[in-house]
């Protein structure tokens, strides 16, 4: 009995062992595919921000060219400046060089990694949300102008008013007038009686002066009087208008501005409506092509590496495509020739000036058999991440030389290679060497023991031979 219990206790522990393995293993393969999405999501942000970089990088010298020309017209009497000038061209020129050198050696190393293709159509295929732009009210109309010109209206209406406005002092004029007549009797009196010792003269004299001097006086005090009561009756009046006017301008600006505001608010939800129908239109558009990539529908893979190839690269590189099935595409590179590779070295000197050394053959030679294999690796790269349901890429690299046998230029394949997922995926981009990488794939090229490249004999069929 004692035995029975200890081979039931010894399986009961076996199986709780075997259980928190299992636990262990789900938990350290979740922990991995947590860090491999992780590093693929640095890398992509890392390209990401060296294509950022670069673009800034060739707009800054661009700007930089720009005003160095400017420099050197407003420096030909000043020589410093024009020698300041020509050793930052030079630094530009030597920076134009090595660029175009290392995008020529990058070429491989800018494909794009395959990886986390899965992952990355599986976002793709989540819909997006709609965003409307922001509604921006319309400028309320502006009537500072109009009021302007009512207030300088009102104004030259009061001018107006007030020039044409006559005080009426006539009684005072009339008493003034009969001052003036005992003024003149006193005059002809005072001639007239001069001999006799009378005081009327002298009386009727000092009574018209001051009956004169009374009544201008009081005309006077009376036309302001009667001007200042005019002029503040006038302003009143004006001013009451000119404040209804107002007010009226007031309330049509208030009323354009409600008119203008329902207005721009109707046309706003016009067209978001438009835009959110426009929007939803191209998503469904979207995502049926997406659906369409990912069941193998052969004629979206065509649309997909249309929209793709050829791809935008430093040298000049024709191709063409037939996709042979959902999981299976074969493409056909016409490779340039080693004249596309600069055959100078550039080194900047300590006077600023940039010195060029002629590269040795079999340095070039390398260098050419490098682009031909980071030509094919790039196509094959772009080709697996575009497409999600291919699996295996095909691909063979032509060069059109001249054949010393017959004369005259031929085309002849110089590479032949087969691409398949498994293998490329977990392949690190950014410092991978493409020839060194050939030998990961079933491939076949031809290089003699000078480095040169030679034509493939097509008789011969595939295989891992270099």
């Amino acid at each position: 009995m004692g035995r029975r219990k200890s081979i039931i206790g010894t399986f009961v522990r076996e199986m709780e062992k075997s259980a928190n393995r299992a636990a262990a293993d789900r938990r350290r393969r979740e922990r991995r595919l947590e860090a491999v999405q992780s590093r693929a999501i640095e890398r992509e942000m890392i390209r990401h921000e060296r294509e950022q970089e670069r673009a800034r990088i060739r707009a800054e010298r661009d700007a930089e060219r720009r005003r160095i020309s400017e420099e050197r017209e407003h420096a030909l009497l000043q020589k410093q400046e024009a020698k300041d000038a020509q050793i930052r061209a030079w630094r530009l020129e030597y920076e134009d060089h090595k660029e175009r050198e290392q995008e020529i050696e990058r070429i491989a190393n800018e494909s794009p990694e395959v990886e986390d293709r899965d992952r990355l159509y599986a976002e793709l295929l989540e819909r997006r949300a709609f965003e409307p732009a922001l509604f921006v009210a319309p400028t309320p109309p502006n009537s500072k102008a109009k009021a302007k010109k009512l207030n300088e209206q009102a104004d030259q209406e009061i001018e107006s008013q007030i020039a044409s406005f006559r005080p009426n002092v006539a009684s005072v004029r009339r008493a003034q007038a009969v001052a003036w007549t005992v003024l003149a009797t006193g005059l002809v009196l005072f001639f007239v009686e001069s001999m006799s010792n009378s005081s009327a003269p002298l009386a009727a004299i000092l009574i018209g002066v001051v009956g004169i001097v009374v009544t201008q006086v009081v005309a006077t005090r009376q036309a302001n009087h009667q001007r200042n009561t005019f002029q503040a009756s006038v302003e009143q009046d004006v001013h009451l208008r000119l404040q209804e006017a107002l007010e009226v301008l007031a309330r049509e600006d208030e009323a354009q501005a409600q008119a203008g505001l329902q207005k721009a608010r109707a046309t706003y939800e016009a067209e978001t409506e438009a835009a959110r129908a426009e929007f939803d239109r191209e998503e469904d558009e979207r995502l049926r092509s997406l659906h369409e990539l990912q069941n193998g529908d052969t004629g979206s893979m065509r649309e997909a590496l249309e929209a793709v190839l050829p791809l935008d690269l430093p040298v000049p590189c024709n191709l063409r495509f037939d996709i042979q099935s959902s999981s299976k595409v074969s493409l056909e590179i016409d490779v340039p020739e080693p004249s596309v590779i600069p055959t100078t070295e550039a080194k900047l000197l300590a006077s600023g000036k940039v010195s060029y050394k002629e590269k040795s053959e079999k340095l070039l030679r390398e260098q050419y058999v490098k682009l031909v294999a980071s030509l094919a690796i790039r196509h094959a790269s772009e080709a697996l991440l575009n497409l999600p349901t291919c699996q295996v890429v095909e691909l063979r690299a032509f060069r059109t030389a001249l054949d010393s046998s017959i004369g005259r230029s031929t085309r002849r394949m110089v590479l032949e290679l087969t691409v398949d997922y498994p293998t490329l995926a977990p392949m690190t981009m950014d410092g991978i060497d493409p020839v060194l990488a050939l030998k990961h794939f079933s491939h076949r090229i031809n290089i003699d023991r000078n480095r040169n490249l030679q034509p493939l004999d097509t008789s011969i069929s595939s295989g891992n031979t270099a």
